[in-house]
């Protein structure tokens, strides 16, 4: 069985409760409390950290183990030592029970703490209730000497029953303060959780507003930046078809579009001379009107939000002389324990060594009383029994008055007990009210903020759309290099597709006058079991290569912007197929090749073939290989001025000019010739972007350096700044850094060194690792070493242990100490 322990928070009642290891889960618990508070009203705190525990935290041995070591803690109280050392620095766990109730506004206030017995006199005996003394033997004589003789005997029993009263009610004052210290101590424990609970309430929050904040300012500069932008680019402005380079505030009606694209709008009945024209205008406006309002509102909830977080803080700084306030109460009570312990165990051993003196006296009179009545007929007998009996009337008399002083003193030290605990529950009633107050605000601007940042990212959503507006003139600029580019891809295609046509049709030329002079010659006198057994192909032509170009309809429907060359679209037709070819407008020579070739048995049945090629000459071939590396280079032209205008180098307008779009082949001039010019020109384009590269290298270069001149970071800095940032305390392996603190002293009266930690306990400096007695070790774990702690008082719990408590003895190799 598993024994738990609850303390009720308003009160600091304990409850036990015992559950089988199966039974531990929230429920359970619950309903075992049921008889404390009702289920619905209660709210129960585990921790450090103090958090509503889960099933799986519940049944952890790590928190039972914990929740024991809790329970000794508050077992402390009975020797005279409070339990009040804060709970994350020993590792201990409790649980604590606080009602919805109490945290109303109409909550009851709590009873008045009364203790039993009750502060002041306590009831004493009276000579009627002292039993009569016992018969005289039949033999014995009452005389006027044992009459006055047993009102002493009487006197003196009363005495003793009265130091037996103040005795025992020591016992019980000081058995009662202490239940009432120890709850004194739970309520503090109980309000400690409490305010921890709404530290890390205030913490998350917190956490949340600065993200928002965050994002919400780099946001909002960009917002406002391109509402503005965008207002100034939905202005109507002068078209003027000489500017073709816009500026950032520059308004879409300023800049006009191409000529081309200005025919291409009017031939689909549409009429589109700047950028603004093709911009949606009416339905875009509404949009940014939509946007700017929703800003608005939103820059409002973030401007009330902040003041509730002001609000908050401001709160919270002012419950500062409130935590002055808890830990005024937390000393007091540590002056009450020390008091009580010292005060009461003196009072109550004093009160026990005086009733036994009493005892003793009236036991002595007894024997007087005795003697002095056997030896009556004596002379000097009686007048001696008196005396001495008078003596011991007055000591005890003397007794009971010091007696019923330290009772008094014991009586007030018990009312101040009960006082303080009165107080303490009715300031706790107010500090859980504080606090359900400030969590209520807490969640309440937590949830603020949830909201906003779903409004900030719709927001951003919605007004991304303006984007597309703000950014178009730059748009308008790629897209006419783009169709540029294009319309210099699909030239090229066409061109080279020719040439390599055309190359073949050469090559396939120059066969066929092959295959003619070895039939003409050689072939005429060879068998016709060659030309039908040995090689039935030998008399054939050549296979006709006839390629059809697909109609490349991108070329068609892509306007004409500059930067490469007018182009028609014709076709032809071959024997194999038709084929559709695009002319230059550069009006290259129309020369043709036409070759019919005639097979062996279409002729006159011999095995020969006759071919008559109708070749005009071999310059064909040669001006279109000029022409496909004239477009080729144009195409890498193009390529390479989009790729600068990405990286954002500037290229020289006369670059892409229409003077080097219209390709004027001239016979005199050699393809070397335009080959190098192609190639001067992008060797300086290539020669810009390697020193624009160099320029930005060395900007960079000096902003490093700067960087380094004005935050220099010592070596040490760096390196105190790494290990502060590493400092484990969640979990330890090797290579971990660890704080040890000092927790006692253990065997051989060695400083006892603890690891720093957060639910990760028992982790232990190796006592070969110290030297001296330092306030604290900053190591570097080097080796572990797990083990379960023996027998109290023994090498193998050397820690002081509960029994079969895991623990870990870390070595490390020190980096700081002091």
């Amino acid at each position: 069985m598993i024994r738990l322990r609850v303390l009720t928070a308003s009160t600091g009642a304990c409850t036990h409760i015992s559950l089988h290891p199966n039974e531990l889960s929230v429920a359970t618990i619950q309903s075992r409390l049921a008889a404390v508070l009702p289920v619905n009203d209660q709210i129960i705190l585990l921790g450090p950290p103090y958090k509503v525990p889960k099933d799986s935290l519940l049944r952890n041995n790590e928190t039972i183990s914990a929740l024991r070591l809790g329970d000794e803690e508050d077992e402390l109280i009975q020797s005279g030592r409070h339990s009040l050392d804060p709970a994350e620095r020993t590792g201990s766990k409790r649980i604590f029970l606080f009602s919805k109730r109490a945290l109303a506004n109409d909550a009851p206030e709590p009873p008045t703490c009364i203790l039993d017995p009750a502060p002041g006199p306590l009831p004493m005996p009276t000579q009627s209730d002292i039993p009569p003394p016992p018969p005289s033997p039949s033999d014995a004589v009452e005389t006027p000497l044992r009459v006055a003789l047993e009102v002493y005997v009487r006197q003196l029993m009363l005495d003793v029953a009265k130091g037996r009263v103040y005795a025992d009610g020591a016992d019980l004052r000081l058995a009662a303060c202490r239940k009432c210290l120890s709850e004194l101590v739970a309520i503090a424990h109980a309000l400690r959780a409490a305010v921890s609970n709404l530290s890390d309430h205030r913490t998350g929050a917190m956490r949340h507003r600065t993200q928002f904040s965050a994002d919400y300012a780099d946001a909002n500069t960009f917002h406002v930046n391109l509402l503005r932008k965008f207002e100034l680019r939905a202005r109507e402005g002068y078209v003027d078809y000489t500017n073709t380079i816009c500026g950032d505030n520059e308004s879409l009606g300023s800049i006009p579009l191409h000529p081309s694209l200005v025919a291409a709008a009017r031939s689909s009945g549409r009429i589109m001379e700047t950028l603004l024209d093709t911009v949606p205008l009416d339905r875009e406006l509404a949009w940014a009107n939509k946007c700017q309002t929703a800003h608005e509102r939103l820059s409002a909830s973030a401007e009330e939000l902040e003041a509730a977080f002001g609000t908050v803080v401001a709160t919270s700084s002012d419950w500062n002389d409130v935590t002055k306030e808890d830990l005024a109460a937390e000393d007091v009570i540590k002056l009450l324990v020390t008091e009580l312990e010292d005060v009461g165990n003196r009072i109550r051993s004093s009160q026990s060594e005086k009733n036994d003196i009493l005892a003793s006296n009236q036991s002595e009179a007894t024997r007087i009383v005795s003697t002095a009545a056997r030896n009556e007929s004596k002379e000097g007998g009686a007048e001696s029994a008196f005396s001495s009996l008078e003596q011991m009337a007055k000591s005890s008399s003397s007794i009971l008055i010091t007696m019923e002083s330290d009772d008094n003193i014991l009586s007030e030290l018990s009312q101040r007990v009960a006082d303080a605990k009165s107080a303490a529950m009715k300031r706790m009633k107010h500090r859980l009210r504080q606090i359900s107050i400030a969590q209520s605000d807490i969640a309440r601007v937590t949830s603020s903020v949830s909201v906003l940042q779903h409004a900030l990212a719709q927001l951003k959503v919605d007004i991304g759309h303006l984007e597309h507006v703000c950014e178009l003139p730059s748009s308008y600029q790629s897209f006419l290099t783009e169709i540029k580019r294009r319309r210099a891809y699909c030239t090229a295609f066409k061109s080279i597709f020719d040439a390599t046509v055309e190359r073949l049709n050469s090559m396939r030329a120059e066969e066929v006058k092959l295959r003619e002079l070895f039939l003409r010659g050689p072939g005429k006198h060879l068998m016709p079991a060659f030309y039908e057994i040995l090689a039935p192909t030998l008399a054939a032509s050549p296979a006709v290569f006839s390629p059809q170009l697909p109609d490349m309809l991108e070329f068609k429907t892509l306007p004409n912007v500059g930067g490469t060359q007018t182009v028609q679209y014709n076709s032809s037709s071959t024997e194999s197929g038709s084929c559709h070819e695009m002319e230059l407008s550069v009006n290259p020579q129309q020369t043709k090749e036409q070759s019919v070739i005639v097979s062996g048995d279409e002729n006159s049945g011999s095995y020969d073939a006759m071919m008559q090629p109708l070749s005009h000459g071999e310059s064909v071939p040669s001006q279109k290989e000029e022409i496909a590396e004239r477009a080729r280079l144009k195409y890498e032209n193009a390529v390479l001025r989009e790729k600068l205008e990405h990286a954002g180098v500037k290229v020289s307008p006369d670059i892409d000019s229409d003077n080097t779009d219209t390709i004027q082949p001239d016979e005199n001039d050699s393809l070397d010739q335009k080959v190098q010019e192609q190639n001067m020109k992008i060797s300086s384009l290539e020669a810009e972007l390697e020193r624009v590269r160099k320029e930005l290298q060395v900007t960079r270069e000096v902003i490093a350096q700067k960087k380094d001149v004005v935050q220099p970071v010592t070596k040490d800095e760096k390196t105190a700044q790494q290990l502060c940032d590493k400092i484990s305390h969640t979990s330890f392996g090797v290579g971990d850094i660890g704080l040890f603190m000092p927790t006692g002293r253990g065997r051989g009266g060695k400083r006892i060194y603890l690891a720093f930690h957060s639910n990760c306990p028992h982790r232990y400096l190796s006592p070969e690792c110290i030297d001296g007695s330092p306030d604290f070790v900053l190591g570097r774990v080097v080796y572990q070493e797990e083990f379960t702690a023996g027998a109290s008082n023994t090498v193998h719990n050397p820690f002081g242990l509960h029994v079969g408590t895991k623990f870990w003895v870390l070595t490390v190799e020190v980096v700081k100490k002091g």
